[in-house]
């Protein structure tokens, strides 16, 4: 069984600390690069910190979005209708949503990895872009994006962060930093050779 399938088990009531919304975007904008996500993905993702924030479960789900395997966005349709296949949502969720801001009426997305994810992408769509937007399932496979006149439900305010999935985006995050080497320090990372207070 998988971390994240562990965690949803052992919930509600999960170990959590308070955090700031500006801390975790940093930290998801360091995971996502991490993970290897392009730069505009993972700056897109951390864009949803106080989204993702609102609930322990969407910010583990958050979580375990960035770990998985981030492979191109394969789609087809016109500009009006764009269907995106083998949806994976930390690199679909940009083309969705630029699809939707280029004039798309409705997205088609199938099989995507994390639905729950859906709804804050969208909230953040509609905050930075001015787009409203509704989904829904006509099975269980496949999701339908539209644009609409009323907006989705807001999501609550941000809560105190899971320390699992808190630790996995440490995780990832570490991995954008350079090692520590004395080629590293004399090529400028760290405090340097000679530390003068």
């Amino acid at each position: 069984m998988s971390w994240i399938e562990d965690f949803l088990d052992d919930g509600p009531d999960y170990a959590a600390e308070r955090r700031s919304v500006a801390e975790m975007q940093a930290l998801l904008l360091k995971a996502g690069l991490g993970a290897k996500l392009p730069l505009g993905h993972a700056q897109d993702f951390a864009g949803m910190a106080d989204l993702l924030m609102s609930d322990p479960t969407l910010f583990a789900v958050g979580t375990a979005a960035l770990e998985a395997d981030h492979v191109p966005v394969l789609s087809e349709g016109t500009a009006e209708h764009m269907v995106i296949d083998k949806a994976r949502i930390a690199m679909a969720a940009p083309a969705l949503v630029d699809a939707l801001v280029c004039g798309a009426a409705r997205v088609v997305l199938h099989d995507l990895d994390w639905p729950q994810l859906l709804w804050p992408v969208l909230l953040r769509a509609e905050r930075v872009y001015g787009i409203t937007t509704e989904f829904h399932r006509p099975d269980a496979k496949t999701v339908m994006v539209s644009k609409a006149v009323r907006g989705l439900k807001p999501l609550g305010d941000p809560q105190p962060v899971p320390l699992v999935p808190l630790a996995r985006l440490q995780d990832l995050a570490a991995k954008t930093f350079v090692p520590s080497t004395e080629a590293s320090r004399r090529s400028g990372a760290g405090a340097g050779l000679q530390d003068n207070d």
